[in-house]
């Protein structure tokens, strides 16, 4: 009687019989990566890109309304401009928690979890009665849909080899972008027809389809979860029950036994001085963003605008398309900047952070236009090129970040997006009173100074790590030894890395 060899093929991934003794052929080994076709990736990217507008759309989806919620509630503009910020707050807190929860459970079940918690969470805001009810809900809400953007991310992360993420990662950004540029303007038509309430209404209907396409269509993508998936597969085809099936992986670094890493172990990547200038500048963007909406909601609503809630809906398009049109720009950047620097890492933020310059420029346009009461046109183009420049950046480090700390791919993005939020919303809280007292003009001023700041100093962080690699020898081949399945089992400590130059 013959025995048949089960030997994995890489391009089609599937089981083929040949005629031998009962082996796994490990002549060649694989690619995590090859698991998915181009067409497989590209669909689980739109699907989890699409399930993720939730997350801007509820962050803006009201904002044309504000006057109208502070009418209604009987609450002052202080209070209704704190459910923002604490909205974010909430999500920067919660951030740090589900990154490090998808490392260990998956991916998918945490997806599909927040975002059941959120469906309920809208139904009551969309009920409430008073500010306070509105407040500690709109704080749930950021608690749990944070996690469609840091655990969305990994799954990307996941599938997508470092040579192509800059791009993945932009496209993945591309609906999260959308969002305030359709978020502002169906908030405003809904909130003018049906009242401010509706705008909950329909961030329930978006819930729900998100997470039917998440559950149906969407599989689960932690590398080391899949590789079990499949060795389970070789293992139930295999003639020989008592033989061990295992995959001859290459990535071996990044498959590993899923575990918990305590949230408040990330914040040891704030003492990586190769990494934490450039999350400092994205950060500080992202915050100013928010401010920025909040800001605009409130000044067009005074003289000389008096904008209604349909008008300053509209105002917020300019922007959402220049934050788009950063994204895309900014991941393709970012990958072929990768190839023309390819000794260091940094090489893929070079031009990226030339094009952030046009933060600190349009915060001035936009400020002092505020400042002035010019034509509504100043404001406008000052925040587009800001929302384009941020998003330029933000592309690029996103990408830096998970190539360089592949194995905590949801940690480190967690930790981005956690300290984005939280400096969001203590902005909002910290900055918006100062602005009777310093007006617009000078308190952009200060903002661009900072921002141009952090760019100088992200900019030297950069210079001195390419010349540092120019210094060294490459040792990219010291790692291509054939591993072992022990290697791709088990981890017994949870060590984290930090380079201090």
């Amino acid at each position: 009687m013959v025995n048949e060899e089960l030997a994995l093929s890489p391009t089609s991934l599937s089981l083929e019989t040949v005629k031998s003794c009962v082996t796994i052929s490990t002549e060649s080994s694989i690619s995590i990566y090859d698991l998915y076709t181009n067409q497989r990736r590209l669909l689980i990217l739109i699907l989890l890109s699409l399930a993720g507008i939730v997350l801007p759309f509820s962050d803006t989806v009201y904002l044309p309304a504000l006057a109208e919620i502070e009418h209604d509630l009987h609450a002052s503009t202080v209070l209704v401009d704190y459910t923002i910020s604490a909205y974010l707050i909430s999500a920067g807190i919660a951030g740090f928690l589900w990154g490090p929860l998808s490392d260990r459970f998956g991916r998918k079940i945490i997806l599909i979890v927040t975002f059941i918690l959120f469906l309920a969470f809208t139904i009551v805001c969309a009920l409430a009665r008073t500010i306070a009810v509105l407040l500690v809900f709109r704080s749930l809400q950021g608690a749990v849909i944070c996690a469609s953007f840091v655990v969305g991310q990994s799954a990307v992360v996941d599938i997508y080899p470092p040579e192509k993420i800059g791009f993945a990662m932009g496209l993945f950004l591309v609906p999260l972008l959308v969002g305030p540029i359709i978020g502002p303007f169906i908030g405003g038509i809904l909130s003018s027809v049906f009242g401010w309430r509706s705008t909950f209404i329909a961030l329930g209907i978006m819930t729900i389809i998100a997470t039917l396409m998440i559950f149906f269509f969407v599989p689960e993508t932690h590398p080391h979860l899949v590789y079990q998936r499949l060795s389970r597969k070789l293992q139930k085809n295999s003639d020989d029950k008592n033989t061990k099936a295992a995959l001859n992986v290459r990535e071996t670094d990044i498959i590993m036994k899923p575990r918990f890493i305590p949230p408040w172990r990330s914040l040891i990547f704030l003492f990586d001085m190769t990494l934490i200038p450039h999350i400092a500048l994205c950060n500080s963007n992202f915050s100013i963003l928010f401010l920025l909406f909040t800001v605009m909601s409130n000044r067009l609503t005074e003289k000389p605008y008096l904008l209604s809630p349909f008008s300053i809906g509209l105002c917020y398009i300019p922007t959402g398309i220049g934050s788009l049109t950063g994204s895309l720009c900014g991941g393709w950047i970012s990958d072929w900047s990768a190839k023309r620097f390819p000794r260091a890492i940094e090489g893929r933020l070079i031009f990226n952070l030339i094009g952030s310059f046009l933060c600190p420029f349009g915060l001035l346009l936009c400020g002092w236009s505020f400042h002035f009461n010019l034509h509504l046109a100043g404001p406008l183009i000052g925040s587009t090129l800001f929302c384009f420049g941020e998003t330029f950046m933000f592309t690029s480090t996103s990408a830096f970040a998970t190539i360089k700390k592949p194995t905590m791919a949801g940690t480190i993005l967690a930790l981005i997006s956690s300290i984005g939020f939280l400096s969001s919303g203590i902005g909002i809280i910290v900055i918006i009173p100062l602005f009777k007292i310093l007006k617009f003009g000078y308190l952009f001023s200060i903002l661009a100074a900072i921002v141009f700041l952090l760019i100088c100093i992200s900019g030297m962080v950069i210079i001195f790590q390419i010349r540092k690699s120019n210094l060294t020898t490459t040792h990219s081949n010291i790692m291509k030894t054939t591993p072992s399945s022990h290697a791709l089992i088990d981890q017994s400590k949870d060590i984290i890395p930090i380079q201090l130059f």
